[in-house]
């Protein structure tokens, strides 16, 4: 049974590999994707209203995309097809790639759009992975910038993993002019900081540590 249904799902996954099979046509800027409603209804909330529903793409079966990040959208699809996604840019798009941080919070917003959670999932934890390694960069106050400008939702996870590691670094980030500049700049991020901070300090007197 089990060699059968090893030989069913090979055969499947051969099927969404084929471009003659392909009943979708995605472009990111002049760059063609050929691409399966049946693995695009799967995996994504969005396509499968598009697909079934009365969106003119839906119809056309067209999906064109020529504003963000190219390379993050192929990710997307890339992800949709292997269950996972290069960190090497696309060799067929011919503009530059993000920087390593903001590959991961264009991924995630893509992600949010489409309502692909796994995905959502993913690009976090190479985030927070990345920046264990790069919160000290100037990138990371850009990416901080990004996260905030990109996303309103309080409950964001990309907001608060943001959050959870400024917090875990506030000396020394505010040592940068940069980082400075971002909090004198006001919004949703210098709140949601102060929050975290007020919260850590009235846990650390009920603890005794102050």
């Amino acid at each position: 049974m089990k060699k059968k249904a090893d030989r069913k799902m090979t055969a499947i996954e051969k099927a969404v590999r084929d471009d003659t099979l392909a009943d979708v046509k995605i472009y990111l800027g002049d760059v063609e994707l050929p691409a399966h409603s049946l693995v695009l209804t799967a995996q994504s909330s969005y396509f499968k209203r598009a697909l079934v529903g009365e969106m003119q793409e839906g119809k056309t079966r067209k999906f064109e995309y020529s504003e963000g990040s190219m390379h993050a959208y192929w990710r997307v699809f890339e992800y949709m097809y292997k269950g996972t996604y290069s960190e090497e840019p696309c060799i067929k798009l011919t503009e530059l790639d993000d920087d390593e941080l903001s590959k991961e919070v264009r991924v995630y917003q893509l992600a949010d759009y489409f309502e692909v959670d796994g995905l959502k999932r993913e690009a976090l934890r190479r985030f927070t992975t990345k920046t264990i390694e790069l919160w000290a960069t100037e990138a990371f106050v850009d990416c901080i910038r990004d996260v905030y400008q990109s996303t309103s939702n309080k409950k964001c996870k990309m907001r608060e993993a943001v959050v959870d590691i400024v917090n875990q670094h506030v000396p020394k980030l505010w040592e940068e002019p940069p980082f400075r500049d971002l909090v004198r700049e006001g919004g949703d991020f210098p709140v949601d900081l102060m929050s975290r901070l007020v919260w850590a300090y009235d846990k650390s007197i009920r603890l005794g540590a102050v």
